[in-house]
């Protein structure tokens, strides 16, 4: 129980610190309530309120969380909660009170409060930080496509099995989908297995923590662990092969024990590759 009570916990923090959604939502509520507008719209008013609860106050999340399973993170629990309905129900009742009287002619004294109350949405979705994110997906996708054009070139014509670390296959379907993965976002992204159930074999998440493991600690290691297992750098080749891949990228900070490991168990050179290396393994 106290687990899941910090599970909540923890699912509130990251999900406000997204934006202020729920205390613009919070603010609409109190509105509401506290001046009988609620009336209009009870049935809405009303269950949107009690979501809302269920979804802040930890023990109630805590059930929430429960029903939907273990499989859904804190953050869908949300999803019970008629957001933007409320928010824009309540803005616009808000805007009706206070600039409503005003008539044809007196439409210039609205536009104060109609800019503040469209400057607070926009502050409480987070602007600075979408931004920030937005760039820097930017930066990395135009990054792993210089890299995957180099690669397309560097190999021969034929279909391409690719098992590179996640910052380049998250988008190597977009430079060709011709492409092929071992594993797809699906393995790093929960969010994306959300309307189903299937699941990875051993070897597949074995290469993923692999790969992560050797970018996470720049080189200085050869082998990752799985739970009680270890597989070394040749293992993961095979596992690699097994699966169909062709075409392996390491990072180049990458030790010239694993380069050399790598090469031996894929009986292939190394090549350098714009920040990375590149095992090419044709026939």
């Amino acid at each position: 129980m106290a687990e899941l009570l910090r599970n909540a916990w923890i699912g509130w923090r990251d999900y406000t610190a997204d934006g202020k959604l729920a205390t613009l939502l919070l603010a609409v509520l109190l509105f509401l309530w506290l001046t009988g507008r609620w009336k209009k719209q009870g049935g809405l008013t009303l269950y949107t309120s009690l979501a809302v609860s269920g979804c802040i106050l930890p023990v109630l999340a805590v059930f929430l969380m429960l029903y939907q399973t273990k499989f859904y993170d804190y953050e869908w629990i949300w999803s019970t909660v008629p957001l933007t309905a409320i928010i824009a129900y309540g803005i616009a009742v808000f805007w009706a009170e206070y600039c409503g009287e005003y008539k044809n002619g007196e439409w210039r004294k609205s536009v104060p409060l109609t800019m503040l109350l469209l400057l607070s949405m926009l502050l409480c979705a987070n602007p600075g930080r979408m931004l920030s994110d937005s760039r820097a997906a930017k930066a990395e996708r135009q990054q792993a496509q210089d890299v995957l054009k180099l690669l397309l070139t560097a190999v021969p014509e034929g279909e391409v099995c690719l098992w590179a670390p996640r910052e380049i296959m998250e988008y190597a379907r977009e430079a060709d989908a011709g492409i092929r993965l071992p594993y797809g976002r699906n393995m790093w992204d929960a969010s994306l297995n959300a309307y189903a159930y299937d699941v990875y074999d051993e070897k597949a998440d074995l290469l993923y923590q692999w790969m992560t493991q050797t970018e996470a600690a720049g080189g200085e290691k050869a082998e990752t662990e799985s739970g009680e297992k270890t597989i070394p750098v040749e293992e993961a080749a095979a596992y690699a092969l097994g699966a169909g891949v062709n075409c392996v990228l390491l990072p180049d900070d990458a030790t010239p024990e694993m380069i050399k490991g790598m090469e031996a168990a894929l009986g292939v050179e190394a090549q350098p590759l714009e920040g990375y290396y590149l095992f090419a393994c044709y026939e």
